[in-house]
């Protein structure tokens, strides 16, 4: 007999939040903060990064010796590369203690150029002449990562299966650790280097509740949700280019895309961090 298919079941945006606000070159902070909220699935800016920048990024991320694999399905066996570090599936202190040591390599990637990232939390930070606090953040007085930049090499469908990015805010191994606080999450992506026709971003309309993390064994992780799961619930594909920066409300669930054809080798590279909002005039991020 077949196994029932479970279903997801928990929350969905209106279909007016549900939508991908789009600008060119200049930053709308206050859709940021839409998305922040949990108002808006995704604001994405086009052109945030110039292009020169952007490749001077990536040749340092592929020239550094700081760069580490992650084994699994993918060209040569390996699944991803990075620089930085993630909190996922880390106790707290094992996770401050690397983000310490990749800060070093971090800061190289933007060597004789800046920092995007940066330049995106400072514009949050200015809302409107509104002083509000953006800060990594904390434990025992160690500090979260800046960012980290990505490399999929998985072979599939999906570059990266569809996940959420607030089942692993509650993971008791980080218990104590600020990040704990989150209702909501928000990841920021600003694509250093992006081949045409490949690297989107799907999105579908369902924040998971707990229960449906439960029955699928993705209570701490979020990772992966089965597709057929997720086959009632309408969906979008953000198309994304070099240079764009992308905000996402990580609560719902999201995955990127292999694309058309078979992208050349070491051509999607990805910058990225997670927000939350702490407090009205004080926001986080974590790597």
């Amino acid at each position: 007999m077949t196994e029932p298919i479970a279903r997801v079941s928990g929350s969905s945006l209106p279909p007016d939040g549900f939508r991908v606000h789009e600008t060119t070159g200049s930053l709308d902070v206050e859709r940021v903060f839409d998305v922040l909220d949990g108002r808006l699935a995704a604001y994405r800016v086009r052109g945030f990064v110039p292009r020169d920048v952007c490749a001077r990024i990536v040749a340092n991320f592929w020239a550094s010796p700081d760069r580490v694999s992650r084994p699994g399905a993918g060209e040569d066996g390996v699944e991803a590369y990075f620089i930085g570090a993630s909190h996922i599936c880390k106790t707290t202190r094992q996770y401050l203690d690397e983000a310490h040591a990749a800060d070093p390599a971090v800061a190289r990637l933007y060597a004789g150029t800046i920092n995007p990232v940066t330049v995106f939390r400072n514009a949050i930070a200015a809302r409107g002449g509104e002083a509000i606090c953006v800060r990594p953040a904390q434990h025992d007085g160690s500090s979260a990562g800046d960012a980290k930049a990505v490399y999929w090499n998985n072979p599939s469908y999906y570059l990266l299966e569809p996940h959420d990015d607030y089942a692993q805010t509650k993971d008791p191994d980080q218990h104590g650790f600020e990040i704990q606080v989150a209702r909501g999450v928000m990841a920021v992506n600003i694509y250093a280097q992006v081949p045409p026709g490949a690297g989107q971003l799907q999105v579908w309309n369902i924040v998971p509740d707990d229960d449906s993390r439960a029955r699928l064994g993705l209570t701490y992780s979020g990772y992966p949700y089965p597709p057929e799961v997720l086959r009632e619930y309408p969906s979008q594909v953000i198309d994304v280019e070099t240079g764009d920066l992308c905000v996402l409300h990580g609560n719902l669930v999201h995955a990127v895309l292999r694309g058309d054809g078979a992208p050349p080798p070491r051509s999607r590279l990805l910058l990225t961090c997670f927000m939350t909002r702490k407090a009205s005039h004080e926001l986080i991020w974590w790597t």
